[in-house]
């Protein structure tokens, strides 16, 4: 990586420059990477970088004849945004049919998220499926995302805006009314349509990394919706806690795939919620769980300071 595309001054608003950067890994020692920090105008690391990170350091410990089939992540801190991320991954198994691996994600020598992936040699089998959701308008019919953050205007608050405002890898396209602020009740299953704003290439470990980036992205949020809670009120505070990936079938990201996204509870702070992701000719590929933490604060979210050590 030149030092000309690492001094960008547009940062993680620069989504070619995060690409390029997100998986760029220094071998310190054997299953020992390093990613170097990315310029960005982000409050903290966000969660699904870390969750694809990690996904791609135990890709690179599996060997050419196996593939992620699932992955259980636990965010432990917050990252910081202007230090390395140390990989280390450890070998549990190497059988015929699977392999079992663990990640630790350091930061200063803490531990900031950990991962249980297995690997498993594609082998022929049954073949069934729930099906695709039917009735669903074409995503090229319905407003990206980014346009309703930008008609909310300095109605974000700021704490939320350094993320939602920047320049996205991927375009979500939600079916339903887009919930931001608090509201009347809404309806659960959630649907967006998602696609990679820049086309990849055919390396299917490629593609599992960049979904496990954005599947992080709205899952926390489903909770909320029966609640008539809305994500970008001032004050409340959200946090993935941990978030479980299993790969069903191949698909592509750089082309449209539906998410649905449903909740199953939300009690006490913690809410509990699923995502099942369909590409666009119907397959079921993946499927996600995550819970979060969903909390009302007696005052606004305030800008953070440096993370504490």
């Amino acid at each position: 990586m030149s030092e000309t595309l690492r001094s960008s001054p547009t940062g993680h608003d620069d989504p070619l420059l995060e690409r390029a950067m997100l998986f760029d890994f220094e071998t310190v020692a054997p299953d020992h990477f390093r990613a170097q920090p990315i310029p960005s105008t982000m409050l903290r690391l966000y969660g699904g970088q870390v969750v694809a990170q990690a996904v791609a350091a135990i890709q690179r410990t599996g060997g050419d004849d196996r593939w992620i089939h699932s992955c259980h992540a636990y965010f432990v801190r917050p990252g910081r945004l202007d230090h390395p991320i140390d990989l280390i991954v450890e070998r549990d198994r190497d059988g015929r049919s699977f392999s079992a691996r663990r990640v630790r994600v350091m930061q200063d020598g803490e531990l900031i998220l950990s991962m249980n992936a297995s690997l498993h040699v594609p082998e022929a089998g049954y073949d069934w499926q729930a099906d695709m959701p039917t009735g669903l308008p074409d995503p090229e019919s319905l407003t990206p995302m980014s346009d309703f953050i930008a008609a909310a205007g300095d109605e974000l608050p700021p704490y939320h805006r350094p993320f939602w405002g920047r320049d996205h890898l991927f375009d979500w396209r939600p079916v339903e009314p887009f919930f931001m602020f608090n509201t009347d009740p809404g309806t659960l299953p959630r649907h967006f349509w998602i696609r990679m704003k820049q086309p990849l290439g055919d390396d299917w470990a490629e593609h599992q990394r960049f979904f496990a980036y954005v599947s992080d992205l709205h899952l926390l949020h489903t909770g909320m919706v029966p609640l008539g809670l809305g994500w970008a009120e001032p004050n409340f505070q959200a946090a993935s806690l941990d978030h479980a990936i299993w790969f069903h079938r191949e698909f592509r990201v750089d082309e449209w795939f539906l998410y649905v996204l449903d909740s199953d509870a939300s009690i006490g702070v913690r809410t509990l919620s699923r995502g099942t992701v369909y590409a666009r000719d119907g397959r079921l590929v993946a499927s996600v769980t995550q819970e979060g933490l969903a909390r009302i604060l007696d005052k606004p979210m305030a800008i953070p300071g440096p993370v504490a050590k």
